[in-house]
């Protein structure tokens, strides 16, 4: 059997009962937190010349979301949290989608599905043609868009 835990918080007593020796600790919360997905590869047609038209190009995308804490925190119910699945569901069907010419398109397209859901501050979107040119790992664009008001 373990030892009970034991809160790396120091305890004091108040009026007979022990509390937290900085009860903001107890209760502070941050009021946004970030949800990422990073390195999420697809092939899509992509790109300006007439030869990418004719093959699909390894993209990656990467996404962060600021999201804004529910007040009373989450509270462990999906129903309090933008859907990551959702999330990967909107960039597969982007990824399917007809040929795209710019990758900046392609990150504007991610961000509209990265702040569609109201909880979402702010989102910034990196699209990367991974097999472009052999002398880099990649080329790419990386967006941000921030709610109004």
């Amino acid at each position: 059997m373990s030892a009970p835990y034991r809160s790396p918080i120091p305890l004091v007593t108040r009026g007979g009962s022990k509390t937290a020796a900085f009860p903001a600790a107890e209760t502070a919360r941050p009021a946004t937190y970030l949800i990422r997905l990073r390195d999420f590869v697809v092939p899509m047609s992509i790109g300006v010349y007439a030869h990418e038209e004719e093959r699909r190009q390894r993209v990656r995308i990467s996404v962060e979301m600021e999201v804004e804490l529910p007040a009373g925190g989450i509270g462990d119910d999906i129903g309090r949290v933008p859907s990551y699945e959702g999330l990967v569901q909107g960039l597969q069907a982007l990824a399917e989608r007809e040929h795209v010419r710019l990758i900046e398109t392609v990150a504007e397209h991610v961000l509209d599905l990265a702040m569609a859901h109201p909880m979402v501050l702010r989102a910034v979107a990196e699209v990367e043609k991974l097999d472009v040119f052999p002398e880099a790992q990649s080329i790419g664009v990386r967006f941000e868009r921030r709610r109004e008001g």
